[in-house]
This record gives structure tokens, sequence and C-alpha cells, in this order.
């Protein structure tokens, strides 16, 4: 109780500008985390808005972020934009939530007391706090079909999915080869893996899932065509015979290198997991960017010369040599406002695992960093500690 009294006492009086938010102040892992008294973000740009939190998810890239991951090439970024951004610690972070407007700039389509979801991109302070600044075209109107808990779960996944599909020529409804749907292996089932399922099927496509059997259920109510498990004897005979594929998209973390390590027919493999911040963090930007890219184009030679299965039966994919591709999160205000209109039609949801009251922002990173969530983690910054206390702001 004692505790919870503390934290609650984080949350200054009203007129003092304060709020609580988990800052780290050099890399190292979860328990680094400290629950910290802060000052509630200004705008910056006639179109930032100002967002009272109401609850952020948890992504793997934030658990990385945590242990130095990409911060040679997120400072470059942070310091591009500006000394306002070119602070590195203390760090908040936390990519994606809900919550309400509290201020808007002038030039903002957002107006105060509008539930928005938003999400932020890694070189941007987090929003695992009460209070957080975020430009327009990165939030827009939260759809009344989520609860906050999942609205907050969604925009990072999603908009990272949405980059991948668009890397595999998937981007927009409408049949693939020879005027037939697309043909989608996807592989991993995390968060996600989930978001871009359901993207393809609104979009049509006949989509397979490559992940453990136990996530069939949930598969099967996304709309996937059908499962093919990893830890079968038999799966890479599986993944051989169900093809060929238009696409198959990455969504294990399984690399680039994984193109060539199986005989199977694709015209493109898309995965979101890349060496290229790690490369620039090694070598520098440039010189890490650069043998990103060699890396890139030796994949590629590999996947064009590779000896694949003889003839299948079924529709062929695409004459032309089979491609290999990085996708990473972008994001974009279309996106976002194709996403609502998913979500209201029914065709986009988010599977919550467990949601954490505020004050348990560490042990929610220690859940996080053991991988193999079922669903989003989130914190929930309306939860009302021993004492009740609530987030302030000035008047």
């Amino acid at each position: 109780m004692q505790e919870k009294l503390a934290l609650a006492a984080l949350s200054a009086g009203p007129g003092a500008a304060r709020m609580r938010a988990w800052r780290l102040h050099a890399y190292g892992a979860a328990r680094d985390l400290q629950l910290e008294a802060a000052r509630v973000p200004a705008l910056r740009a006639p179109s930032d808005v100002l967002v009272r939190v109401r609850a952020a998810s948890l992504n793997p890239i934030d658990v990385a972020m945590l242990a130095g991951y990409g911060a040679r090439a997120l400072n470059v970024l942070r310091a591009l934009e500006g000394a306002a951004e070119g602070v590195e610690f203390p760090l908040v972070p936390g990519r994606d939530f809900v919550g309400h407007v509290e201020r808007a700039g002038p030039d903002s389509r957002l107006r105060p007391g509008q539930r928005v979801w938003g999400v932020l991109p890694p070189h941007r302070q987090g929003c695992h706090a009460d209070f957080v600044v975020v430009k327009d075209e990165w939030a827009g109107p939260a759809p009344a079909a989520l609860s906050d808990a999942e609205a907050a779960g969604a925009l990072y996944a999603a908009l990272t999915a949405c980059a991948a599909l668009r890397a595999a020529g998937l981007g927009a409804a409408g049949p693939g080869a020879a005027g037939r749907a697309p043909r989608v292996l996807l592989l991993g089932l995390g968060g996600v893996g989930q978001a871009a399922l359901q993207l393809l099927v609104a979009r049509g496509a006949h989509v397979l899932v490559g992940a453990a059997a136990d996530v069939a259920p949930l598969a099967t109510r996304l709309g996937a065509a059908g499962l093919l498990d990893r830890h079968a004897a038999d799966y890479e005979r599986q993944l051989e015979e169900a093809g060929p594929y238009d696409a198959v998209l990455d969504c294990a973390g399984l690399g680039g290198e994984e193109a060539t390590a199986r005989r199977w027919r694709f015209s493109r493999y898309v995965t979101l997991t890349s060496p290229l911040l790690r490369s620039m963090e090694a070598r520098g930007v440039a010189a890490g960017a650069a043998c990103a890219a060699a890396t890139l184009l030796a994949q590629n030679a590999r996947a064009a010369t590779s000896p694949a299965p003889g003839p299948q039966p079924g529709p062929q994919p695409s004459s032309l040599p089979p491609q290999v591709r990085w996708a990473f999160f972008s994001p974009s205000a279309t996106d976002i406002e194709q996403l609502r209109r998913l979500t209201e039609r029914g065709q986009f949801g988010v599977c919550v695992e467990r949601v954490f009251p505020w004050w348990e922002g560490a042990e929610a990173y220690e859940r996080a960093q053991r991988g193999a969530a079922r669903g989003k983690l989130v914190l929930d910054f309306t939860a009302e500690a021993e004492g009740g206390s609530q987030p302030a702001t000035d008047s």
C-alpha cells in the first residue's frame, strides 16, 4: 500500500504541468526503467497535438530499445528533427496509444476532447506516460468498435503490416496474378502477423499461416485458409507442396536468409527482420547502410539462382525471378484512417493478452521480454492507485 501511495504522489496538483512517465536513463533492461515525475511535453509545431494517454501498448521494439537497439541511427534522426528531439535520455518508451486530445495546434484537424489513437516512430519520445505530443498525421479518430486496451495496441503492429503488404505488392484490394486471389504464406502470428492476416483477408487473399499448432483456432477466426504446423516433422514438405506463393511474409523474425533456406516457389519474400539498424550501430550510419544494402543484394542474387522444386499444380506465381524485400514500420495518416474504417466494418481487431495498471510498467516489460505473447500487453493509465490520483495538467 505504501508503494502505491508513493507512486500516486508522482502526479502533482493542478497547475504544476507534471506527469507520470516511465523513463530510462541508460541502456539496460526492464529493471532499469523508473517511474518518475516529468514535465508535460509542449506543442512544438502548429499541427502537433497533446494527448492525455488512457492506454498504451508494449511492442518488441520497445524492449529492444531498452538495450540500445538502433541507438546510433535513431540519434541521427533525432538530431535531424532539431534540438527538441535531439535528447536521447531520459528515454520514454512506448510506440502506440489511445487517449483524448488535451490541446491541438491551429493546423491540426484533431480537436480537444476527441478520442484518438496514435503512433510514434522509434526516434520520438514515447507514450508510456500520462501525456504525449504527436504529429497530427500520426494520430486519428479512434474507432468506437475498439476498447481502449484494443485501440492502444493496434497501430504500431498494423502499420508495420501495411508496410509489409506494400513491399509484397499486396497493398491494395484486387486480384493477383492471372486475375485470381493472391496466394500468401504468412510466417508467424504475433501482433504484426495477426494484423497482416486480417488485412490480407480484407483484400481477398488466400492465406496460409505457418505457426505453432496451438494458434490454429486464432488463425481460423481471423480468416486464414489453413495452418501449417511449424513443429510438424513434415513441415518442410508442407511448405513446398502448399505453394507456389505470390508472397511469403516473414512476421516470425526469420530474416531474409530464410528465403533460400527452403525449397519453395514464391514471387516475393518480405521480412520485417533486417540487419540495417544493427549494422549501422556496429559500423556507423553510412557504412552500416551500405553493408546492409550489400546483404539485401546478395539475398536477392541467391533467391534468383536458388534451385526450386519442379512444376507444381495450380496457378503459378509471376514469371519474374523471386525477390527478397525488407519492410519497416512507416506512419501514415492514410493507413490509420483505412484501419479505422476496416475496424468499424468488423474486418480488423486486436487481441489483448493482459492489461497492466500504470504502476506495473516494469512488470509489463519483464513479461514482454519473455516473448511468446498471444496478444498485446497494455498499460492502463486510467487505473487508480490507492490514494486515488489522476494525472494533472497546467491550467
